[in-house]
């Protein structure tokens, strides 16, 4: 269909258009992380055929293309019906969330295909598979570790299928060792190369907050947890049912006749498989260590269709026995049209489409000055493939305030562009608000997501937004007279005298900086040498501002001290200062 790469795509793209094979193993730029054999797929594939959407989305395409047929052989297995596995096999396969990811530059679709090929290899009856089941688990599982992220939860769940086997034969089986080995073997190489001590893990853990589940199972928070959860993974996002007519009472029922039937069967394999796995990412949510939010866990989808596929399948059996044989077959039927019309009605998923936006700046064609949101590294993309004419914009961070930005398009003296999402609107939701109280946008275009504003430049005179003071310019105000960026390329740079009066202010620095071994430069503001706050330099232009406190007519010097300085070889971490703004406050 051409649909655009959108902004957590393009932070990956850009990585890949950036960086060779062997840079591609250290942490990637924009907080990006995923499994080292998924990146070097999606690099050879864009190696051979360029950076375009089609061939960065080929990975996870192809396999969750070539997957998706074992997965009727997976519920035929489990749950012995043919029913059971018509009805599973047809929610799965029109599910709009797993066709949304199986084509997008993301790894989740790679974890389903992961969880389909893993337990089919472990269970299926196949002759070639069961006489060489040893031998295909043994390389599938080392390969699935370093394509995927949640290939050791699968692997977890298998292991205690062989525990449970070994348990029930009263011995040990020497090949299922010697597969446990090379898994061991990979994931501690992949984890000690690749995961431990990830600059991103913070940061994402931070991000991702709200993902965890609590621990007091008590508590209010719990509940609200639970709450949210099951409302996303069933009816809003995961597997896209429809709660119309009370059917989410029936959905209900569906679980309890599933799950009563595991524990009262002891259906072992159908636990172990499908309960498990839940059960250990709800644990591994709750001690921060991967989150429980829909498109994290699009893996655990074929575990709870096979739940949901054999409750459907046991009480549509009990109806017809009991009742009738045609009523088991109505409930079958009315069944299926709840599970699977809302992502037939939903389908295709497309919610944000940059590229007519794209189209809407190419139109100004380099006239006019342009200043971008989130939208940023997608624009970045775009301008690698071609699609963009202009190549000078400013980046507006996430965060700004309406102080800030406001300082930085105080220099503009005509109208300017504003490239903004309409879906994530965080800080900068603010700006886009008193921009339209104030009358200052002059024409928008909004399509799917996107929006891009011609504003007019704020008047001075205006009284609802502090005027600017005055601001310390780095040509002016430091030693570097023929430059328009003052670097710290270690230790400190120091302003030269300002007199400034009495009263309250907001000191902005707008810098950036280059990172090492994924961490950025961390740097100290000082007042006449009395520290009044930090800031951390990250990979574009953004303002970090401070308060501080004039107590009389005096004259002062600034000085940023960047702390953390280090080089080697390949990197060197430094501070680039653009400007320093001085606002006055109430």
């Amino acid at each position: 269909m051409g649909r655009s790469l959108w902004e957590d795509e393009c932070h990956l793209a850009l990585n890949f258009i950036k960086y060779g094979y062997k840079r591609l193993a250290k942490p990637l730029d924009f907080l990006q992380a995923a499994p080292i054999f998924w990146i070097y797929s999606v690099k050879t594939f864009a190696k051979i055929f360029g950076y375009g959407e089609l061939a960065l989305r080929a990975t996870t395409f192809i396999s969750s293309v070539l997957t998706l047929p074992l997965f009727y052989y997976i519920i035929l297995e489990l749950t012995k019906s043919k029913t059971a596995a018509i009805i599973g096999f047809l929610i799965f396969s029109v599910n709009s969330w797993l066709i949304y990811f199986s084509s997008e530059l993301k790894p989740y679709g790679i974890d389903v295909s992961v969880y389909l090929l893993l337990v089919f290899l472990t269970i299926s009856k196949n002759s070639y598979v069961e006489k060489n089941r040893q031998s295909l688990l043994a390389i599938a599982g080392s390969l699935s570790i370093l394509f995927s992220n949640v290939a050791f939860i699968v692997l977890f769940c298998i292991v205690c299928y062989m525990l449970t086997n070994w348990y029930k034969d009263r011995k040990v089986n020497k090949g299922d060792i010697k597969v446990l080995i090379a898994w061991a073997g990979v994931f501690i190489t992949n984890y000690f190369l690749f995961i431990f001590h990830h600059p991103a893990t913070t940061d994402m853990k931070t991000i991702w907050a709200f993902t965890f589940c609590p621990i007091n199972i008590f508590s209010s928070d719990f509940v609200i947890f639970i709450n949210k959860t099951i409302e996303e993974t069933f009816f809003t996002s995961l597997l896209h049912i429809s709660k119309a007519y009370y059917f989410a009472y029936i959905l209900f029922f569906v679980f309890i006749a599933s799950i009563s039937y595991i524990l009262i069967r002891k259906k072992r394999n159908i636990f172990i498989f499908c309960c498990l796995p839940i059960i250990m990412n709800l644990v591994l949510s709750a001690l921060k260590i991967y989150p429980f939010y829909f498109r994290f866990i699009l893996y655990l989808l074929p575990s709870f269709i096979v739940l949901i596929s054999l409750g459907a399948y046991l009480i549509a059996d009990f109806i017809g026995k009991k009742i009738y044989f045609i009523a088991g077959i109505i409930f079958v039927i009315v069944c299926c049209t709840f599970f699977v019309q809302p992502s037939i009605n939903a389908f295709p998923i497309w919610e944000r489409e940059i590229k007519p936006s794209l189209d809407f700046v190419n139109k100004y064609n380099k006239k006019i000055n342009l200043y971008i949101t989130d939208p940023v590294n997608a624009y970045r993309y775009y301008y690698n493939l071609g699609y963009i004419k202009d190549s000078v914009y400013e980046e507006v961070p996430w965060d700004i305030t309406l102080q800030d930005y406001y300082a930085m398009v105080a220099d503009e003296r005509s109208n300017y562009l504003l490239f903004y999402s309409l879906i994530y609107q965080w800080g900068y939701g603010d700006v886009i608000k008193d921009l339209k109280n104030k009358g200052l946008i002059v024409k928008n275009f909004e399509f799917k997501g996107y929006a891009v504003s011609e504003v007019k430049p704020l008047n001075k005179s205006d009284t609802n937004i502090n005027s600017i003071y005055t601001y310390f310019d780095p040509k002016l105000t430091f030693d570097a007279e023929k430059v328009k960026v003052v670097a710290i390329w270690s230790g400190c740079v120091v302003s030269k005298p300002k007199l400034l009066q009495k009263g309250n202010y907001n000191i902005t620095v707008i810098s950036k900086g280059t990172p090492l071994g994924g961490v950025f430069p961390h740097n100290n503001i000082y007042i006449n040498e009395s520290k009044i706050g930090d800031f951390i330099s990250n990979a574009t232009f953004n303002p970090h501002t401070v308060y501080f406190e004039q107590k009389k007519d005096t004259t002062i010097t600034i000085k940023i001290d960047m702390d953390n300085d280090a080089k080697t070889r390949d990197e060197d971490r430094n501070t680039f200062i653009r400007k320093i703004d001085i606002l006055k406050v109430p």
